[in-house]
């Protein structure tokens, strides 16, 4: 399912103060039929939303327990 889809009308971008021309429409409920965004808001928005959704590498979590365990075999020597 795509959800962004290029615009093929001239519209300005609906995100607030932006007043680029919009590249890109996605559809919603209500009165509007449609909302349009610019490349730069829409990289913006998803970038946003994969920094709130990305979740962390176990690896940092395993390397970390790994080295206070190095350490407290030092400690200890």
């Amino acid at each position: 399912m795509k959800i962004l889809i290029s615009a093929t009308t001239k519209q300005k971008c609906d995100v607030l103060n932006c007043k680029n021309n919009a590249e890109y429409c996605f559809a919603v409920k209500g009165r509007a039929s449609r909302c349009y965004m610019c490349a730069d808001c829409a990289n913006k928005l998803a970038n946003d939303a994969l920094s709130l959704l990305t979740p962390k590498s176990p690896k940092n979590a395993i390397k970390r327990i790994s080295d206070k365990r190095e350490q407290d075999k030092n400690a200890n020597a």
